[in-house]
């Protein structure tokens, strides 16, 4: 009897490693002469892992080919760095997370927005998009040192905190009746100080999870607008308005 478990144990691992970081599927252990409580206890010693929800199959695998959270942190995080300051969408990382549990995915991107690794943009229509924070500081680091080597009408300008933008957020969005969108440049007008300062404001914000940012992709804004709204290398639409977290 002891040689027989001894036995299916080895069928089911050496199957199991054999497939690779690709798993099998429960009916396929099946045929490896597994039964539900060789499984079981290949499971209490951290032998395999398993069952894992992966697409429609539930999936076994060898502990060291099993994948992790980690792992489709690390993948997120290398698409988003390869991707600069394009914005990549949340199907597309779906599409790179796809090799484990989807519950990986929804744990491994909340994790890197709440580290601030990654930032979380929306467009008009409430569709998510993702940048890096890396490329995202490199921009800012840019565009601190132009502005250090090349004095502009924003040089004097005093810098500008959340704690100042707010009162006026609020205001505008009132008015508004409560619309949550609020433009750069109304923004600008009524608390003054140099567009680039407060662009690297939201800029900054938007990285730790405070503020969101919207492109102009679908409505029609004036050039005033348009020309106060914050841009980045590679978007074809200037980001407009923004909305402050609560």
């Amino acid at each position: 009897m002891i040689a027989r478990d001894l036995d299916q144990h080895d069928s089911i691992i050496k199957a199991l490693r054999q497939a690779g970081p690709r798993g099998l599927a429960a009916t396929d252990l099946k045929k490896v002469r597994g039964n539900p409580a060789t499984l079981k206890a290949l499971k209490a010693d951290g032998t395999i892992r398993g069952p894992m929800k992966i697409g429609r199959s539930q999936r076994y695998f060898v502990a060291d080919q099993a994948p992790t959270r980690e792992q489709v942190e690390a993948r997120i995080e290398a698409r988003l760095r390869d991707a600069g300051l394009k914005l990549t969408s949340f199907s597309t990382l779906e599409d790179v997370a796809k090799f484990g549990p989807k519950v990986f995915f929804k744990d491994a991107l909340s994790a890197l927005k709440a580290d601030g690794k990654i930032v979380e943009l929306r467009d008009p229509r409430k569709s998510k998009f993702y940048l890096h924070r890396e490329p995202l500081l490199e921009q800012l680091r840019t565009e601190q040192s132009v502005g250090e080597a090349a004095p502009g009408p924003d040089t004097d300008q005093p810098s500008i905190s959340l704690d100042q933008v707010r009162p006026v957020y609020e205001a505008l969005k009132a008015q508004q009746g409560g619309i949550s969108a609020v433009t750069i440049y109304d923004v600008l007008k009524r608390i003054g100080g140099g567009k680039d300062t407060l662009h690297r404001l939201l800029l900054e914000e938007a990285k730790r999870g405070h503020v969101t940012l919207h492109p102009a992709s679908t409505v029609n804004f004036s050039p005033e607008v348009m020309d106060a709204g914050i841009r980045l290398e590679g978007q074809p639409y200037p980001f407009v308005t923004f909305v402050l977290k609560s």
